[in-house]
């Protein structure tokens, strides 16, 4: 009972930096992963729409100039975000749907492609034909299956309705997360069984005859050519933009660098990490102190033993060894034990929030380490009083 209370500073402090590093890793992956899937060579243009006039948002015509007017862009889609309700005509169930209005470049963004069905073409998007590309996730949830080409759903939105066919099924559901917003990316994660949340790529075309609104575009994704410079290409885009509608103003028009991104997430996330599991590593320091303690209490429990020993030839060395490999131990068994916790823990709490951990085999090996180092370093004193203490005086000792 003494070792193991011993051990419960060590296996804390463990278990909270693995499951911290394991985690907050995990983490930084899942996020990164997010960007990602918009592609490293996307820039995301964005329109102020607190201080913009109707002059000033995106045309369809601001779409294709760009493309072809602006050097180093090889793709550039409207991004028009559109709200309603919908209904699934098989079975009559309903959802919250957020539209993403989008040209066919954007498949270029999707580097899996459509993991069912097709995406629309070039002539359907032009015609304004009722396909939509639903996301693998809302297919699971709404359907409860993932290939759900070719059903059919209707849309409702002011005032208007639509009914539209699924074409194509692909992974959009995070990248229209994020797009949409902080507050559109909470509300798809906050789905009831009641009336989930769908997220459907359409026709920019179709989206506008759906809402009954005109193409007022405060947001489009732009894809660099390869090897491109694409703060450069994001400036060339803007000044393009400021220039075609007459508005100069500093931050009307904002060009955000999705590589960009993914290097400042990946930094806060290492130091954010690294910050809180030097916290938990506190708790390491704490332990060891314990583990001092106790075998100084051990030393001079057996301090009679130790007498008896050294009488009938001990050395110093095997005296300071038998102590110091017991300190050792404890600290290993502990580390273990604190391992298989924070290995555990790390998976229970990434699977509450959806996300998987991520445990390498260096995180292990530093843990087990560490722990053997706790002992080695806070074992070296009590080892030591205990090999040099005098046969007679211990002897004498009752």
């Amino acid at each position: 009972m003494r070792s193991l209370l011993t051990m419960l500073g060590i296996i804390i402090g463990i278990s909270s930096v693995i499951m911290i590093v394991g985690a907050g890793t995990g983490a930084r992956d899942y996020i990164v992963s997010l960007i990602e899937e918009m592609g490293a060579n996307a820039i995301m243009i964005s329109v102020d729409a607190t201080q913009a006039t109707e002059n000033d948002f995106l045309t369809l015509d601001d779409i294709e100039n760009i493309k072809n007017k602006v050097d180093g862009v090889e793709s550039c889609s409207p991004m028009l975000i559109g709200m309603g309700k919908a209904v699934v005509d098989s079975y009559g169930k309903q959802a919250t749907v957020m539209m993403i209005g989008v040209n066919t470049d954007i498949y270029l963004s999707l580097p899996e492609g459509c993991t069912y069905g097709r995406f629309f073409s070039e002539d359907e998007y032009v015609s304004a034909s009722p396909l939509a590309i639903i996301g693998s996730a809302s297919a699971q949830t709404v359907f409860g299956y993932e290939d759900v080409t070719d059903e059919t759903i209707t849309i409702r939105s002011s005032g208007k309705a639509m009914k539209v066919r699924v074409c194509g099924v692909a992974n959009i559901d995070q990248l229209a997360g994020s797009v949409g917003g902080s507050s559109s990316f909470t509300s798809f994660f906050s789905q009831n069984e009641d009336e989930p949340m769908m997220v459907l790529f359409l026709p920019c075309t179709t989206l506008t005859q759906i809402t009954g609104t005109s193409a007022n575009i405060s947001m489009a994704m732009v894809m660099a050519e390869e090897g491109s410079n694409n703060e450069a290409i994001g400036n060339a885009t803007v000044n393009y933009l400021k220039a075609s509608h007459g508005n100069f103003s500093n931050s009307i028009y904002v060009a955000q660098d999705m590589a960009t991104y993914i290097q400042i997430v990946d930094i806060v996330m290492q130091v954010l990490t690294a910050f809180i599991a030097c916290v938990g590593a506190i708790s390491l320091i704490v332990g060891g102190i314990g583990v001092m303690n106790i075998m100084l209490v051990s030393v001079t429990e057996r301090t009679r033993e130790i007498g008896i020993r050294k009488s009938l030839g001990a050395k110093t060395r095997v005296i300071t060894m038998q102590f110091l490999t017991e300190s050792i131990i404890i600290c290993l068994i502990g580390g273990v034990i604190g391992l298989t916790l924070g290995i555990t823990g790390a998976y229970a709490a990434c699977a509450i929030v959806g996300i998987t951990p991520k445990i390498t085999w260096w995180i292990i090996l530093i843990a087990l380490l560490f722990s053997s180092g706790v002992g080695l370093f806070f074992g070296i004193y009590p080892a030591r009083k205990a090999a040099l203490m005098s046969p007679i005086d211990a002897l004498r000792r009752e």
